[in-house]
């Protein structure tokens, strides 16, 4: 395990002494490996325990925490339509009037454990129902010790300040949540789980095999005014989680849009210096080449498409060659990390450090 981990740190190194960011981005495979053997049990049982009385689910969250949210949410509501929801923290935390259901699961999600306002919105929901779950990567945290089950990520201890592994780690410990859930409704879970099972590998080969592309694509990205992620569905909150990452340690201009809705008013921002981020599947590649036709029709911007599609066609590329759902939302956000660290290390800004951020957990 350890040779492979070294060769893959020898592909994609762009410095000698790595960022904290950058050994964070490269842990994640073998972070899924340790989940895989904590979680799931013999005959693919899910070792997580949750009320089983649940009708649906709401999760809780700020930032990262929050995109991870949002994927599983999309995720659960793609097989169960309205039986599940994402908040940000903040906006229950300052709302006292936020209703409550005795079959719905209200899940808290932090790294630290500390969020402020996870905390906040957990203290409010914890009074009115004993239906409270976190997912943290710390142990004996306030919002661990204060919900009444509880998920741990083993992500281990993350120093950059830009959530890498911590995401993924939660992330897929919402995938086995939302198994778990459809698991006690009844609903045939046994692809999903393969799927799972199959990520770490995925993104073992992801790493291993990458090329230039990203770091090419990151020169071009640090001279431009605006960065646009587009994507629909599932993969608009990758998007949105991109955004974040580039705007954290770049201190570019970026921002995610729904791939059709960005025709509406929005691709007026490409009348400056831009890049366009396009996350395109078989599933929006015919929406994907409607809209960079219109755009091209209008505007001069460098164009990158991250796709499992072997023959999509655009300026820039990286290829993922997985096609199934779960292993394609990883490796894509893998891309999406690297891109953001690349562009930060091509700007000289610190990727750990970047100024005036920190982890909120007041």
């Amino acid at each position: 395990m350890f040779e492979v981990l070294k060769r893959i740190i020898n592909k994609i190194s762009v410095i000698n002494n790595k960022t904290c960011m950058e050994k964070e981005i490269l842990e994640q495979p073998y972070i899924i490996d340790k989940l895989i053997r904590k979680y799931i049990g013999i005959n693919f049982c899910i070792n997580m325990e949750i009320p089983d009385n649940i009708n649906g689910i709401v999760f809780i969250a700020s930032g990262s925490s929050y995109h991870s949210a949002s994927i599983i949410s999309e995720f659960i509501n793609k097989t169960i339509p309205f039986f599940a929801h994402s908040y940000y923290a903040s906006e229950i935390a300052n709302f006292n009037s936020f209703d409550t259901d005795k079959n719905i699961l209200y899940v808290f999600i932090s790294q630290s454990g500390e969020t402020s306002d996870t905390k906040k919105a957990l203290s409010l929901i914890s009074s009115k129902t004993e239906n409270t779950l976190c997912v943290t990567n710390t142990k004996n945290s306030s919002i661990y010790n204060n919900s009444k089950y509880k998920i741990l990520t083993y992500a281990g201890v993350e120093k950059a300040i830009a959530s890498t592994k911590a995401m993924s780690a939660q992330t897929f410990c919402l995938f086995l949540l939302a198994l778990k859930f459809f698991d006690l409704k009844g609903i045939n879970t046994a692809k999903y789980k393969t799927d799972l099972l199959n990520v770490s590998k995925s993104l073992k080969e992801f790493l291993e095999n990458i090329g230039d592309d990203i770091k090419n694509f990151a020169k071009i990205m640090s001279v431009s005014e605006n960065i646009i992620l587009l994507a629909n569905s599932i993969y608009y909150r990758l998007a949105q989680e991109g955004a974040l990452k580039i705007q954290e340690i770049s201190y570019i201009n970026s921002s995610a849009y729904p791939l059709g809705e960005f025709l509406h008013g929005h691709m007026a921002v490409l009348n400056k210096k831009s890049c366009v981020i396009s996350i395109v599947n078989q599933d929006n590649r015919n929406l994907a080449d409607i809209v960079h036709s219109k755009l091209n029709d209008k505007f001069k911007y460098e164009s990158l498409s991250i796709t499992n599609i072997n023959d999509y066609k655009d300026n820039h590329r990286i290829f993922i060659k997985e096609t199934d759902e779960i292993s394609f939302i990883f490796a894509s956000l893998i891309a999406l990390q690297l891109l953001a660290l690349y562009v930060s290390i091509q700007l000289k800004h610190s990727t750990d450090n970047p100024d005036g951020l920190t982890k909120v957990v007041v």
